[in-house]
Formats: C-alpha cells, structure tokens, sequence
C-alpha cells in the first residue's frame, strides 16, 4: 500500500483536529448536562449489567456494560457518568481516522476525513447517548489503523494488536465479524489485498480476534446462545416480504446518518469515471463499505432496518469522501459540507429552542426528546411506597420499567424481577431474574397497563397502592400502577 509523506505541511492539521474534537466533546458535554440530556431506558439497561460484570448479556456482548462500569466507578452513577465513554471515544475515533486518512493520502485527506466524521449527524446524535456504536466505530477504525501498519511493515506486533483489537471489536458488537470478511472483497478488487489473504500472519491475526470472542461465546453456551437467538429474532427475515418502498426508505435515511452532502459526495466518488484513479487504497475503503451497507440493505429490503445498523461503513465513507475532497480544486464543497452537518447538529441539540422559535408546540410526535422525559418525576412520586416496603423487590411486566425505575430510585432496583406470562425471554430481566426464582414472596409491582385483575391470575394477593402520573406534554401523559403483590402462583 502506498503512504503518502509529506516532510513538511503547510497547516498543522493535526492540531486543528484535536481542537475540534475537544471542542465538540466539551459542547457536547455541556449540552448533556445543562439541558438535561436523562437516561433512554437502554442506558439505563446497560447500567444495570455493568454492575454485574460478565462475558455476555441478553442482547449484546460485553463491551458497552463495561464501559459503563469503568466510567462510573470514575465519576459516579450520574446521568452524565453512565454516558461518558460515548463522546469520549467518538472524539478519539476523529482522531484514528485523522492518522488513518494522513497515511493514504496526506494531512489535508486526513483532516478533511476526521471533520467529517466528527460533524456527521450520526455521531452527533450518539454523543449523547451510550450505545454499542461507541466502542464498536473506535475499534473499527483502531483496526484499520492497525492493519494498514500492518501491510506496510509485515510487523508482528502490528498484527496481534490489531488481532486484540479486533477480539474487543467483536465484544462490542458482532457485526465487528463483517471487517475481516471486508478483506475477501480487497483481495478481489486488487492485488495488495490478495498479497493479505496469502499472509499467514493475516489469519493468525484472525484467530486472536475469534479467540478473544471465546469466552463470550461460551457464555452464549451456558445461555442457550440466547444473544444469537436476539440477533435472529429482531432481523425478522421470515416474516415479511420484499418491500423495495423499506428499502428506499433506509437510502433516504442514510442522508441523515451521514450528512446529506457528504452522502450526495460518496455517491459521486462511487460513479466516478474509472479514468480517475482511485487506487487499491481506495479499493480497501470500498471493501469495507460496500459489504456492510449491502447487508444491511437487504435487511430493509426483506424486513427492517434500523437506521444506525450500518454505522461501521461511514468509518470507511469518511475517509473516502475526505480523501477525493483533499483532490478538489473547489475546496467550497468541505465548508459546504462542515457548515451543513454543524447546522443539523445545533439544530437537534437546541431542537426545544428551535420548535420555539417556529411557534411550534413541543409534543409526542415532534419532539425526539419526550422519549427520555417523565421517568425521572415517576421514580420520585413512587419513591415513598419503596421506602414503606424496603424488603420488597421491584417487579414489572416491562424491560422499560424495571431499567428506568430500578435506576431512578433509591436504593437502586437493578435486578427487578420480570413477570413473563408468556415464557419467552425478551430481554436480562427475564433471562436472570424471572420472578419465579425470586427469594420474596411480596414484591412491588410497577406497570403501564397490567389491571389488577390482571395481577390476580398470577398473584395470590394483589393491592394497588398508588396510581402515579407524570405530565410529558400537553399530548402525552405517563402513567404507572404501583401493586403489592405476593404468593406468586405460576403462569
């Protein structure tokens, strides 16, 4: 692979990168804090795992609860806490792909690939929020990083980091396993990635990953491998038909995830005219996005796709938009393209404001942020009943409540018991704490909808304490049911 040097640059590139990355990360900080940005109930999910530490959890490996467990055993259980390692490691990511974009084609490409990385509406949304996107973007640029070394210097300590880097790729998130297939593609798109897949210290690289996924994987064994039989069920390939209207859909959201300039350029570098030598540098980016939007665009095409499920190929996107910016004369495009991500940015941070501005009421249905609203005031008006009942354990019917109220009250409920009439495991709760197993006869029912007629077909006694409510928007109101309940009787 070819390394563009440069023994002098005319801008310090590097700098202006780190400046923007600790600039964003402190803005994003403050918006967390200031608005407040509350928990999305998966956060508060995840923050129940990393008190548990393990190998593996209902739905995803491991990494994000650790995360989590590292941020807060730092700087306590706070909001703010739980979702640290988020904007951290998008700002260390823009970093990666600074290097990774510098070493394919100068500091300028390398510059050009961070920005837009760091100003794509994806990661600005992400900030500020703990999700598997997180680990799994740095440690797939990480690798990248890695492997590119690795090509150049057939160094051994190259590839086994990137080996271990690529093992935490795969504790992060499992559709990690699509960055080593992405090299079948290299090697058929150009010789350089053929000259990898002869490289016996490219498997060996390989078997490190695989082998460090081990352990969750033994983990999914003792689980019935109960992450896999998650990752079946939500892909819902059997159940519906072809639909082109979903997959057009998922497209059109991609203008969104990755900014509708910077998407509109990629489209353009993709058709650009073979006399434009794009070289096998390229071809290696290529190989690393097509795969994965592929797979994902059947995904939306035979039943759904969420919008972020193709995250790992922007990793790539960037650096192939950044590179063929750094060799346009019309350098407008990138402050186009900067000044329209940084728009969309302020816009959803300071979405309250700007409904405000356009006279638009606030409600259930335009507003993004009423999803994360109205926990925090339920957990205090149920408070006092916990405090009567300091020996009864929280149980529910909904992975939602038992995550946000085994949070938000105190002492916290981390380990709800989940009451499941119908036997499938849905989620932690169910897989661990079914409160069939539970060591109390009297629990603390918290519900959204459940009767207490309901309650009775699976409860000797029930007693309803408290109906609490908590007013979101003049639309949307929340509501629980607050039972005491004992001698569970069985399903």
């Amino acid at each position: 692979m070819s390394i563009v040097r440069h023994n002098s640059q005319q801008h310090p590139y590097g700098l202006y990168v780190a400046t923007l990355a600790l600039a964003l990360f402190g803005y994003r900080e403050w918006i967390t804090l200031s608005k407040p940005i509350l928990l999305f109930f998966d956060e508060a999910y995840y923050y129940g795992w990393s008190q548990q530490l393990d190998w593996g959890y209902y739905s995803k490996p491991p990494v994000v609860a650790w995360l989590i467990r590292l941020t807060t055993d730092l700087f306590g259980n706070a909001e703010w806490a739980i979702k640290l390692a988020s904007p951290v490691l998008y700002s260390l990511t823009g970093g990666v792909l600074y290097a990774i974009g510098k070493r394919l084609a100068g500091a300028q490409a390398g510059f050009y690939s961070a920005v837009i990385f760091l100003t794509m509406p994806l990661v600005s949304f992400n900030s500020l929020f703990i999700t598997t996107d997180a680990p799994l973007l740095f440690l797939w640029s990480s690798a990248l990083w890695l492997f590119l070394s690795a090509q150049a210097t057939n160094r051994w300590h190259f590839w086994i980091l990137a080996g271990l880097v690529g093992g935490l790729g795969l504790l992060s998130k499992y559709t990690f396993v699509l960055f080593p297939a992405a090299f079948l593609l290299y090697g058929m798109l150009s010789q350089q990635g053929r000259n990898i897949l002869t490289n016996a210290r490219f498997w060996v690289t390989c078997a490190l990953a695989l082998a460090c996924l081990l352990p969750n994987l033994w983990w999914n064994y003792n689980h019935d491998f109960i992450s896999f039989q998650h990752t079946a069920e939500i892909s819902q390939q059997t159940e519906n038909e072809m639909n082109i209207g979903r997959l057009l859909e998922f497209w059109g959201t991609q203008f969104i995830v990755f900014g509708p300039v910077a998407m509109l350029l990629l489209g353009v570098r993709l058709f650009k005219p073979r006399s434009v030598a794009r070289g096998h540098q390229e071809a290696l980016l290529w190989s690393l996005f097509i795969p994965i939007f592929a797979v994902i665009s059947i995904q939306a095409l035979s039943a759904r796709a969420n919008i972020n499920w193709g995250a790992p190929a922007f990793v790539s996107a960037s650096l192939i938009v950044g590179i063929y910016l750094a060799k346009l004369r019309w350098k407008i495009w990138f402050k186009v393209l900067t000044a329209v991500n940084l728009v969309l940015m302020f816009a959803f941070y300071n979405y309250a404001s700007l409904l405000s501005v356009l006279n638009i009421e606030s409600k259930e249905g335009n507003d993004p942020f009423v999803r994360i609203e109205g926990w925090k005031p339920l957990a205090h008006s149920i408070q006092p009943i916990f405090d009567q009942y300091p020996d009864a354990p929280l149980a529910s019917d909904s992975r939602k409540v038992l995550a946000y109220f085994g949070y938000y009250l105190e002492p916290k409920h981390l380990n709800g018991r989940a009451l499941n009439p119908d036997k499938h495991i849905k989620n932690q709760y169910e897989l661990l704490y079914p409160i069939e197993t539970s060591a109390s006869d009297t629990h603390l029912f918290v519900s959204e909808h459940m009767s207490g007629e309901q309650l009775k077909g699976y409860f000797e006694s029930v007693q309803l304490l408290d109906t609490a409510n908590s007013e979101v928007r003049s639309n949307m109101t929340r509501s629980v049911k607050v039972y005491r309940v004992s001698g569970f009787k069985g399903y």
